[in-house]
């Protein structure tokens, strides 16, 4: 879809303010163009395009944007992104027709507006927008890519939690152990590169931070993580995707909150 169908298709854009412009290009680029991340020149192209008046002050106005808890836009070395209540923005007042197909056949196609209520669930905004951007490589039919994105998040938020509020617990349960993983004490995240995911999974357990059933869930996601990492002959089916966020999301993100 060119930016000029896809303008032409928002009725009443000429109305929009110039913020509401910046979002719904910054969405056309991500959506329909691949670009998650823009510049202020695509932004400026973008305006000079659809044959809108281009911002004298578009800098300010991006910075703007970009500041503050819960901003539209995420801001990384003068590069700007969606996050993902700017995605939602924009969203809630597009129709229908603008919204990309995944092209993956009707389930698909049914299964994303889905799986963005799943990561409404998601509190942190950076590992939000990640997760997002692993349910958008869907309509490229990217489906391992969606796979193993979904998996870093999770097992990064779960990180996050055990160093946040488990530390502790977690180097009382590596110092048990008999292997070399005794001799690590956890001091920053870090440090959780010392050791493989199944064994952080299984530190995890022994030191109560995740009950049985989530470890025997995690250890079956990371199974078929690993199958999706590397070339196989493996049918990733599209249920399997969609259950394989679903699982993560409401079993270790939505439960063990930071």
């Amino acid at each position: 879809m060119t930016i000029d169908q896809f303008l032409g298709a928002i009725p009443g854009i000429r109305d929009f303010s110039r913020k509401s412009l910046i979002l719904i290009f910054g969405y056309y680029l991500r959506r329909h163009s691949g670009i998650t991340q823009f510049t202020p020149k695509a932004i400026r192209e973008c305006f000079s395009v659809g044959n809108f008046r281009i911002p004298s002050d578009l800098g300010v106005l991006l910075k703007k944007i970009s500041t503050g808890r819960g901003s539209p836009l995420i801001r990384s070395n003068n590069r700007y992104a969606l996050s993902a209540s700017g995605v939602k923005e924009v969203e809630d007042i597009l129709p229908s027709s603008t919204f990309p197909s995944t092209g993956s056949g009707s389930f698909l196609d049914a299964a994303v507006p889905h799986l963005k209520r799943v990561l409404a669930k998601v509190s942190d905004e950076k590992r939000k927008e990640f997760l997002a951007e692993a349910v958008s490589c869907l309509g490229v039919s990217a489906k391992r890519a969606t796979i193993v994105m979904s998996w870093l998040a999770v097992v990064d938020h779960l990180q996050e939690y055990v160093f946040t509020k488990h530390l502790s617990a977690f180097n009382a349960a590596l110092s048990r152990r008999s292997d070399r993983l005794s001799k690590i004490t956890v001091t920053s995240k870090d440090d959780f590169g010392e050791m493989k995911e199944a064994q952080f999974i299984e530190v995890c357990r022994s030191a109560g931070i995740v009950t049985n059933d989530v470890r025997k869930l995690l250890d079956e996601k990371l199974g078929y993580r690993n199958s999706c990492a590397h070339p196989s002959a493996i049918v990733v089916g599209d249920a399997k995707v969609v259950s394989f966020i679903e699982d993560l999301v409401d079993n270790v993100v939505a439960t063990h909150q930071i």
